[in-house]
């Protein structure tokens, strides 16, 4: 896919030397961070403005399912994946008789299997705004109260992409920290030469809430300047 907002030079050139290990990289980081914000929503509302009935969307970590109703209402097949009970209860009140969104009561992350998911401690409190928090990675004492996690099934990502047995258009992917396996994974497998059918790949990281994936983060967002990812990967998603 063309991507339909080519970045200007300038901007390019100097987001390049935002990566450099310097103070002043980390100026122009917190700086450029705000106008990729911004671009990443342009980016994601056009690529949206182009799918259509024979596309296939996922939308990875749906809550409520506000971004999966953006994305069901173009046509495109939505695949919506919520592992908190009290959010997949409200998909499939907002989402029964539409045929093109199929739910499913998963997490993702790199490796299927089973894991704790835990709510913050305010959660009964607001579960609607509360369960945006909830993670199978994230644990600090301070946000979490393990008397409120619940076990819910984990499935792999590329396990996911593949069974589909198309490409994906489009993938949002908001899931609390557990991007950053699933991020090793697409570099071990651009590595050995594999690649994933996927046109781009929207993704909120959360290395504010795990400082030691920063480099990771860092990685692939000099790696998409210089286009050197198997496919578009934003790692700006708001």
């Amino acid at each position: 896919m063309i991507d339909p907002l080519p970045l200007p030079l300038p901007i390019k050139a100097t987001a390049l030397l935002a990566y450099l290990a310097s103070g002043v990289g980390n100026v122009l980081q917190a700086i450029l961070r705000r106008y990729f914000k911004k671009r990443s929503v342009q980016d994601f509302d056009q690529r949206v403005a182009a799918l259509g009935p024979g596309d296939v969307c996922i939308d990875f970590g749906a809550n409520m399912g506000v971004i999966t109703q953006k994305l069901a209402a173009t046509g495109a097949q939505v695949h919506a994946y919520e592992p908190d009970p009290y959010c997949f209860a409200a998909l499939q009140t907002r989402f029964a008789g539409k045929s093109n969104v199929h739910l499913h009561n998963q997490a993702v992350s790199r490796t299927a299997g089973n894991f704790l998911l835990r709510r913050t401690k305010d959660f009964e409190k607001d579960p609607a705004f509360q369960s945006q928090s909830s993670s199978i990675i994230r644990s600090d004492a301070a946000t979490y109260d393990l008397s409120n996690a619940i076990m819910v099934e984990v499935v792999a990502f590329n396990d996911v992409v593949k069974n589909l047995g198309q490409p994906v258009a489009l993938i949002k992917m908001d899931i609390e920290g557990s991007e950053f396996d699933i991020l090793d994974g697409i570099v071990a497998d651009y590595a050995n030469r594999q690649s994933l059918p996927i046109g781009v790949l929207f993704i909120e990281t959360h290395e504010r809430h795990l400082p030691h994936r920063t480099a990771l983060v860092k990685y692939f967002r000099k790696a998409n300047l210089r286009g050197h990812l198997p496919f578009r990967i934003d790692t700006y998603w708001p």
